[in-house]
């Protein structure tokens, strides 16, 4: 087998995740050093890989050697392990996949379990001063929740994944705190389910405050409103952390980029590619996205709340146009279209669109469809 092969070997085994007893008892038998890592756990519903890439440049700037694991990944899966902002190489990815390959198969490891035991072997390997770790969905269950942490940020709490996590905020936001630790003090942005988050943080013995850091010092003109929200969480962790350097933000600020989020591809004519896949996430990006008139792409997973999406960008005065793109998880976008009103097209005819119009784009929604433009975009150049 290739290294590709193991790769999509790896990402056909889905399903639930292992009781974090199980899988925490795991580390403890093949990778007992992962206790010693200095570890930040970040929750929530939307701006979580941000807040992961705020923190992650804050520190690599800072001089701290830095690991991030994330998911999922928009156009390598070896994006979701990286040092000092290095995707993992392939060759340490298959030195590591062969050591534990047997272990994966025996215990029957899901695809996430894998990518977060790999990332601790070469977090260890690496010998990281600090390591930031995504969590993947949920909180409570989540394969994450088995680390030792100096810290749990929560973004916010919205509605996704209902189907896994509950129908209200109240009982997504119970899933969210379930990454509090006794006596490891946690941090949240969003206020929304604050009481929800304190009741929790009361019964884990956990100090839980909210993010308030002053960012009014820096120059955030270049700054999509929501990666405000979500630089604030970081630098009020790092702060109460006893890491932050205040003289290295607006450095990192200036230069600041998280792949598929509010990105500009193109400056002229603009094209922007944001993965906005659920509610919260569509707000966000109508917020930053003032004064734009031009034509939006989106499409999104059948799992997501896709009218309340769709019926949010006809807030623009632009012109939305559905896309199917390729995945059995797509939604319904011929229906959408129908009940709608509105354009469907092929992944391919927006690529002709994109590559001849003379107008601004935006394209937006499943993270899995913006991987794909991003694909393309990288063939293109």
């Amino acid at each position: 087998m290739t290294v590709q092969d193991k790769i999509i070997w790896m990402e056909s085994i889905r399903g639930r995740n292992h009781p974090l007893s199980l899988f925490r008892g795991w580390l403890d038998e093949y990778l007992p050093e992962y206790t010693a890592l200095n570890l930040i756990q970040v929750g929530g519903t939307n701006g979580k890989g941000s807040t992961c890439q705020w923190l992650n440049f804050i520190l690599e700037k800072e001089g701290y050697k830095v690991g991030v694991f994330t998911s999922p990944h928009l156009i390598s899966h070896t994006e979701r392990i990286r040092v000092n902002s290095e995707n993992i190489s392939f060759e340490r990815w298959e030195m590591i996949f062969d050591k534990y390959e047997q272990l994966f198969k025996e215990k029957e490891f899901t695809m996430f379990e894998m990518d977060l035991f790999m990332a601790v072997a070469y977090f260890i390997a690496e010998r990281i001063d600090w390591g930031i770790i995504e969590v993947g969905m949920g909180g409570r269950l989540d394969a994450t929740t088995a680390l030792n942490y100096k810290a749990t940020l929560i973004t916010n709490i919205g509605k996704d994944h209902m189907e896994y996590l509950g129908e209200t905020l109240h009982d997504i936001a119970i899933e969210k705190s379930g990454i509090f630790k006794p006596d490891v003090p946690a941090i949240a942005y969003d206020t929304t389910c604050f009481s929800v988050m304190e009741e929790q943080a009361l019964q884990k013995h956990t100090s839980l405050v909210v993010a308030d850091y002053d960012l009014s010092r820096y120059d955030l003109s270049k700054l999509p409103a929501y990666q405000r929200e979500n630089l604030t969480l970081a630098l009020s962790a790092l702060e109460m952390l006893h890491l932050l350097k205040p003289a290295v933000v607006q450095e990192v600020i200036n230069s600041f980029v998280w792949e598929g989020r509010f990105m500009v591809v193109r400056e002229d004519p603009l094209l922007i590619v944001d993965g906005a896949h659920n509610v919260p996430g569509i707000q966000a990006l109508i917020r930053s996205l003032k004064g734009f008139h031009g034509t939006i792409y989106f499409s999104a997973l059948k799992e997501k709340e896709v009218d309340r999406m769709i019926r949010i960008l006809f807030e623009f005065d632009s012109d939305l146009v559905l896309v199917h793109f390729d995945s059995y998880r797509v939604c319904d976008i011929e229906g959408m279209a129908q009940r709608f009103g509105l354009p469907c097209i092929t992944f391919e005819e927006m690529k002709y669109e994109l590559d001849h119009t003379q107008g601004d784009s935006l394209v937006c929604g499943s993270l899995y469809f913006i991987g794909d433009v991003l694909k393309w975009v990288e063939k293109s150049r």
